[in-house]
């Protein structure tokens, strides 16, 4: 399990969801929901629309054991087993709701609603932790091909919904606003999922909560959060090629403890001086590529 922690207590201590005009000012349209400090996790669902939304821009099928391995999870079998038939499919709720889902599965008498693209069932978690008080969740899982056919109705490209339910065994994944979790079955050997790094503050410094040096990878060690991020950002974009600032964020996250320990603003500064806009690139979410690839290309 990649949790923070335990589900928060007062699930109505979540602030609300709001826009921020930071992000807004600076050009990045897919970061409107990342608060000005802190992270909510569920916010990877975005990072993954953002990827899945490129994939198809560029006529290839983005892969959900990838997504997982960048964000410290465990790859799942169901999703590597079914292959080319293998639907991953979302669902936004409660965190309240959620809780019951993990055990039950998606029941309702009159259908379940889920969608393709996050994005859009991300507006619903969005809906309910700010109408009900009850926290975020976001379900996430995997059918064939087949059984959408079968047991949905499409409404749209994006959208469909199950006519009874949807099993407990099919879900894979659950986002909650501190941290991911894997839920499936069982998992896949490859990928593997990307280390969490943990730091602890010692006299107003965040230093890593291991022996120093750290070990990165087989090739790296890091000593200061400064190094580790900046050893981050450079593996992300050296599996992906180019990124956009909400999937650069979602992983960078997913890979620490405590979130606190990362200011945003850091983030962005290690951007800039590592990253550059990718040409070529379309669409209304800004993509970047590391300048390294710029020269070595």
């Amino acid at each position: 399990m990649n949790r923070a922690a335990q589900p928060t207590p007062s699930l109505a201590l979540e602030p609300p969801w709001t826009k921020g005009r930071f992000w807004k000012r600076q050009g990045l349209r897919d970061m409107e929901y990342v608060p000005r400090k802190g992270w909510n996790a569920t916010l990877s669902a975005l990072a993954y629309a953002a990827y899945r939304e490129r994939c198809l821009r560029e006529h290839r099928s983005p892969d959900l054991n990838l997504w997982a391995a960048m964000h410290a999870l465990p790859a799942s079998g169901r999703y590597a087993q079914l292959g080319a038939d293998a639907l991953v499919l979302w669902h936004g709720t409660s965190a309240a709701r959620a809780e019951k889902i993990r055990e039950h599965g998606l029941i309702h008498r009159e259908g379940v609603w889920a969608a393709t693209d996050p994005s859009i069932a991300h507006g619903y978690t969005r809906w309910r932790s700010t109408s009900f008080q009850a926290g975020s969740a976001m379900i996430v899982f995997v059918i064939s091909k087949t059984a959408w056919d079968a047991r949905a109705t499409r409404w749209g490209d994006n959208i469909a919904q199950f006519h009874r339910s949807i099993p407990a065994d099919q879900i894979e994944y659950i986002l909650w606003s501190d941290g991911l979790e894997f839920v499936g079955t069982a998992r896949a050997r490859e990928p593997r999922p990307w280390g969490i790094a943990r730091f602890t503050r010692r006299e107003g410094q965040w230093t890593p909560c291991c022996h120093r040096p750290v070990r990165f990878d087989a090739e790296h060690t890091y000593e200061e959060l400064a190094e580790w991020l900046e050893l981050s950002v450079r593996r992300i974009f050296q599996v992906l090629g180019t990124a956009s600032t909400i999937e650069v964020f979602s992983s960078l996250y997913a890979c620490l403890r405590p979130f606190e320990a990362l200011d945003n603003q850091c983030v962005l500064e290690a951007l800039d001086d590592l990253c550059c806009p990718a040409k070529g690139t379309h669409g209304r979410v800004r993509q970047f590529r590391l300048k390294d690839a710029l020269s070595d290309g």
